[in-house]
């Protein structure tokens, strides 16, 4: 593929990720020919006040230098490696001083910087020309619209260059954005523009094929305009579709990939996705992965994610799942008429050192997790309402490192209770804590021949066992006091004894915590009250 690349997506507003795939020299090692980066353009002065302000402050200054000497080091490393380097903004994100000065001549009436200001493409040109000035050995930028993350920029401001609402305004919107856009970059300055077709809704640009054709058919072609589309439906759940939009159209695209992904551990337990991505998911009702449209002529290249997505945790010390998902993925996408089969036992042998007898035993234990996530994460008969109403899978109820309640499965048990089928949803984790247990069989059959990530293996193996029944158990408790709640009776016997085996779960949880290189734990909050509360309200009674 022309362009096989790699983010790390740090959490907003946190430390950076410390990881080797922020290495350059790591990544051409893996096959990756571009490396991604954020906020370059928070590092250039492009109207008078922002330089002014910038001298006037020391603090903001030393900020802006260190910023600025940060991208140059990224570009220079990258470039030495032979890679091309990408960087990835949001728009529109301004100096809070530019705003200021210009807050007549840029914004609406809502306050809110407006595409449709002459002022507001005038700033945004003059930025384009002083990012490929300042740094004039990037290849091109990435840009997306629909949220302005300013957690690491103090000194900007911004919201979304599109306003969301009307669906015939937002599609002029991104005609008149992407036409400005590619003006500015592919023609002005020969440079590449992503335009990430950005967000999780099925009925928007990102995967409504008859919005993605009104937008994309009115843009035309360029060499250099290429549209960055992920290749599920919706984000990256299972029980999703295929993106419809992907060898659509008249323009080339890249497939945006998350290696990590926060809906389903992050890494800290077994995760191992590109057997379903690449081959089609057994549960996405088509099968159809990246195999099926690899040789269409519009897909030219991958655009993954090793590290990053979501918010917060779990926070991981080793990084083996996450490698093993972007190596299997680099590797096919740099010869995709290698199987993923093939691509996978290349990694257990070249990386892992197994003898064949036993990669075929570590394949299974990475089939078989998959199979206990789908069980785990998701509730299948509720995901059959989402296919049919369009509806976020399963509540988004465990995401990055928080475990929902009933705060945020009380509809989604409503729905259950009344078509019978809730005790199904609850025979799903348990199954999941089953097809756990089989996975350290599995693990314990294996001759790692002294692989140094063995142990590690091993631990988030555990890690997941005891999720799997903290899960099952407070499912168990929500689940009879959800009905003890309808049916004004509660099997207080039943729900004391899964309350007693939640406890249990939660202690030797933290207890394998203590393990070195065990990733962070899960809480029992969410944003809000989460499975914890849901459980202490039956314990009250």
């Amino acid at each position: 593929m022309e362009f096989i690349m790699d983010m790390v997506h740090h959490n907003p507003g946190e430390a950076p990720t410390k990881t080797k795939f922020l290495n350059p020299e790591y990544l051409k090692g893996f096959g990756y020919n571009s490396q991604v980066f954020k906020h370059i353009n928070t590092a250039v002065d492009f109207d008078v006040c922002n330089a002014e302000q910038r001298r006037d402050n020391s603090i903001e200054r030393e900020w802006f230098d260190n910023i600025k000497s940060q991208i140059h080091g990224e570009i220079n490393a990258a470039k030495e490696n032979g890679l091309q380097i990408f960087y990835h903004i949001d728009l529109f994100v301004l100096p809070k001083c530019i705003v200021e000065k210009y807050k007549d001549e840029i914004c609406d009436e809502n306050g809110k910087i407006s595409l449709y200001k002459k002022k507001t493409l005038e700033l945004h040109r003059a930025m384009i020309d002083a990012i490929f000035n300042e740094f004039s050995d990037v290849d091109g930028l990435i840009i997306r619209v629909g949220e302005t993350y300013l957690h690491d920029a103090p000194y900007h401001c911004g919201n979304g260059a599109v306003e969301y609402g009307d669906r015939e305004k937002e599609i002029n919107d991104f005609v008149t954005l992407l036409n400005f856009l590619r003006e500015e970059v592919c023609v002005r300055h020969n440079k590449y523009l992503f335009f990430r077709t950005w967000d999780c809704f099925p009925d928007r640009f990102h995967a409504d094929l008859d919005y993605y054709l009104a937008v994309t058919d009115r843009i035309e072609p360029h060499e250099k305009l290429i549209f960055s589309i992920k290749f599920t439906r919706l984000d990256f759940w299972r029980r999703v579709e295929f993106n419809e939009i992907l060898t659509k159209g008249k323009h080339r695209q890249i497939v945006e990939v998350q290696c990590q992904r926060e809906y389903e551990g992050k890494g800290a337990f077994p995760t191992y996705v590109m057997d379903g991505v690449i081959n089609g998911f057994d549960d996405n009702f088509e099968k159809v992965g990246l195999a099926d449209i690899v040789k269409n002529p519009l897909i030219c290249g991958i655009y993954g994610w090793s590290r990053g997505g979501g918010w917060g945790g779990p926070y991981l010390k080793n990084e083996f799942w996450c490698e093993l998902n972007a190596y299997v993925l680099c590797r096919w996408a740099n010869n995709p008429d290698m199987t993923e089969e093939e691509v996978f036992f290349e990694f257990t042998e070249n990386v892992m050192g197994l003898t064949a007898k036993n990669a075929k035993k570590f394949r299974e234990l990475c089939l078989v997790s998959n199979r206990a996530i789908l069980f785990e994460r998701y509730i299948e008969k509720y995901d059959d309402v989402y296919l049919k109403h369009k509806i976020m899978p399963c509540g988004n109820w465990m995401r990055d490192e928080r475990l929902g309640g009933l705060n945020q499965l009380g509809e989604i048990f409503e729905v259950l209770y009344k078509d019978g089928t809730l005790s199904d949803a609850l025979n799903e984790k348990a199954k999941a804590v089953e097809l756990w247990s089989e996975v350290k069989r599995i693990y314990e059959s294996i001759d790692f021949n002294g692989f140094k990530d063995s142990g590690y293996i091993g631990t988030s193996i555990d890690y997941a066992i005891i999720l799997s029944e903290i899960v099952y158990n407070g499912w168990s408790v929500m689940v009879l006091g959800f009905i003890g709640d309808k049916e004004g009776k509660y099997d207080k016997t039943a729900i004391s004894c899964a309350i007693k085996k939640y406890d249990d779960a939660w202690r030797r949880y933290n207890e394998l915590s203590k393990i070195n290189d065990c990733a962070t734990l899960y809480t029992d909050r969410y944003y809000g009250d989460g499975i914890g509360e849901s459980v202490n309200r039956y314990r009250n009674i």
